[in-house]
């Protein structure tokens, strides 16, 4: 961390012109898979080795390059680059969106456990359109609307699906220090704003419904080169069906997360953070109360020859109700690659553990917080939260043609204690402590994902779950659920 904190720390005592105004990078920029706009779908799958720069976060585009004439072959490229003076190439407006059409179909969604219909069948259709406004280098504005709808079972959708008009985003940017994008510089952002860190365990932007997650606060970015530190202050949003969000004033989230390579030409980066977290409503299987809780975690990845990894150890402390907090996380995804093999076959061994609470009413309250995870955590049928679970999860990835990725997985899935239940994503309690096997269940899984170009992806997914013997004998049973989405993005 010394490295990270000896680039950023200079930022904080530059005044706000400090700096020159920056020449204009007019090279077309380059997006990792980690921020490709592909990356919170089909989660066993990596993104488009090679995507257009379009990222998961949209406010992170940059469209100055196009200020060159030579760089706009596209069809949108006139209203992703409006110039707003032609003295300065980093004034301009760009116009973007999307459309999804996604259609799920689930049996007993829910472990077959809840009061929804035993089959679901429906359509989601989400479309954002966001203007970005660059006065100049250092201040810009963004704003993003969204309307989310559900065609059938209308009667059971959540506000996260059914929301036909809203402002998912609205924040004003103002930069200190080094405006270019490698910095030395420090963005002041103030509004409504998604966020997603690291590999979006705890943070994330909840991609398969129609609306994301979205926070109102102030957040702080510090960047110098690769590193990143990032601290913020914010009111999670709170969903309404029919009428414009609000923040939820019941929770509070704030931290500081940071994240820097190694450096010394070793093959790893480094995310080291802390999350605090308040909810006056929290509820677990062993009761309701206001839940104060802090996470201390870091996260490791990186590349060497064919491998990847991405290790992830998290702890937790503070309280809920009466009793102190102490739950923990341990994630791990790793991975080979033959690239010289036809298909590029990967193998991929994903392995989970994330604590129960023990049911002791005088002991410490275990059970671990995800917070704001991304969706399709385990697979994308989203069948169960990642608090009090254990897991295996192998898996296999093809890709025949460079636009098209198919992968074959299977996930072996625990409580990891068993005075604790299992629990849906929104945090609700599929099914309460059982006795008997810890034994949830296994899942086959199957996904192909066709980059159709550089506007259009179509994804189909299909996921079963072979529910164990205690589940059906607690009323629960197996699982099937088939998912397709073509997702347009300009």
């Amino acid at each position: 961390m010394k490295r990270l904190a000896g680039g950023i720390g200079p930022i904080l005592l530059l005044p706000a012109f400090a700096a020159l105004a920056a020449p204009a990078d007019l090279t077309v920029p380059t997006v990792d898979p980690a921020e490709s706009i592909l990356s919170e779908y089909v989660p066993e799958a990596a993104p488009d080795p090679n995507p257009p720069p379009y990222t998961l976060l949209r406010y992170n585009e940059r469209y100055d390059y196009l200020a060159d004439p030579k760089n706009r072959h596209d069809f949108f490229d006139p209203v992703k680059y409006i110039p707003l003076n032609s003295g300065d190439q980093q004034s301009y407006l760009s116009l973007g969106g999307e459309l999804r059409e996604r259609y799920e179909n689930y049996h007993n969604a829910g472990l077959g456990t809840g009061p929804a219909p035993a089959s679901q069948s429906y359509l989601l259709q989400r479309v954002t359109l966001d203007a970005d406004l660059h006065v100049n280098q250092r201040l810009r504005f963004f704003t993003q609307g969204i309307s989310g709808l559900q065609f059938g079972q209308q009667q059971t959708a959540p506000p996260v699906d059914q929301n036909p008009l809203d402002i998912e985003q609205g924040f004003v940017d103002y930069i200190l220090g080094d405006p270019s994008p490698q910095g030395p510089r420090l963005t002041t952002r103030v509004g409504r704003f998604e966020m997603s860190y690291g590999s979006g365990r705890l943070i994330a932007t909840r991609a398969a419904p129609n609306i994301p997650f979205k926070f109102d606060g102030v957040q702080l970015i510090g960047g110098a080169g690769p590193a990143r530190i990032y601290a913020f202050v914010t009111h999670p949003g709170m969903e309404n069906k029919y009428h414009l969000d609000t923040e939820n004033g019941g929770q509070a989230f704030w931290g500081v997360y940071s994240t820097t390579p190694l450096g010394w030409g070793l093959p790893a980066n480094m995310d080291l953070y802390y999350l605090g977290y308040r909810n006056v409503a929290a509820r677990y299987t062993s009761g309701a109360g206001t839940e104060l809780r802090h996470s201390f975690g870091t996260r490791w990845f990186g590349h060497a020859g064919g491998w990847d990894y991405d290790w992830e150890p998290v702890l937790q402390i503070g309280k809920f109700a009466q009793r102190e907090i102490l739950a923990w996380t341990m994630a791990t995804d790793t991975g080979y690659t033959f690239a010289a093999t036809p298909w590029r076959p990967r193998l991929g061994f994903k392995a989970d553990i994330a604590s129960g609470d023990s049911g002791a009413p005088n002991g410490r309250f275990g059970g671990f917080n995800p917070l704001y995870f991304k969706s399709g955590y385990f697979n994308d049928a989203s069948i169960i939260r990642p608090t009090n679970v254990a897991d295996l999860h192998p898996s296999l990835q093809l890709v025949p043609l460079q636009s098209l990725t198919a992968t074959v997985a299977t996930d072996l899935l625990w409580r990891q204690s068993i005075k604790d239940g299992v629990y849906a994503p929104p945090g609700n309690i599929e099914l309460k402590p059982i006795a008997g096997s810890r034994y949830i269940g296994n899942t086959a899984e199957t996904a192909l994902e066709w980059k159709a170009g550089r506007h259009l992806v179509c994804t189909l997914s299909y996921v079963h779950l072979f529910a164990s013997d205690s589940v059906k004998a607690a009323g629960g049973g197996n699982v099937d659920y088939v998912g397709t989405w073509t997702t347009f993005t300009w």
